[in-house]
């Protein structure tokens, strides 16, 4: 519901361009709270889905069935465990990834997909990378 009414305040504004929708994994909502508000100063359409640390990829199946599309960009968090995190990029192969904040090397699966925010999070610096991969930083 809130995604139809996005879209319908989107058109009566006139903006004609295509609509960025950005999917959050996290094990807690705090992180999505935080990050919205950037999301929300450019219109994008966002989409949460809270984790667990003993989620696994059946589970996360199970979580992801109501999401008809594939998002252009999914975000990370750091606590997600690496085979999680693994799953969720595979299933996503077209979308651009970022992990909040930083990750080890060892974690990155396909570098370039994979933009990784320094430690500690920043918002000035996620919304750049944010504005970068949507190409609305010119």
């Amino acid at each position: 519901m809130v995604r139809l009414l996005q879209t319908v305040l989107y058109c009566i504004q006139g903006k004609m361009e295509k609509q960025i929708t950005i999917r959050i994994f996290s094990l807690t909502r705090e992180i999505y709270k935080l990050i919205s508000k950037v999301l929300d100063k450019y219109s994008f359409i966002h989409e949460f889905v809270q984790l667990s640390d003993v989620d696994t990829a059946a589970s996360l199946g199970e979580k992801l069935k109501d999401f008809n599309t594939n998002p252009e960009i999914i975000i990370l968090d750091k606590e997600i465990p690496s085979a999680l995190k693994e799953d969720i990029i595979g299933r996503y192969n077209g979308s651009s990834v970022i992990c909040l904040p930083s990750l080890n090397e060892s974690d990155i699966i396909s570098a370039g997909r994979v933009n990784q925010i320094s430690e500690p999070l920043r918002l000035s610096e996620f919304e750049k990378v944010i504005l970068k991969l949507t190409k609305k930083d010119k």
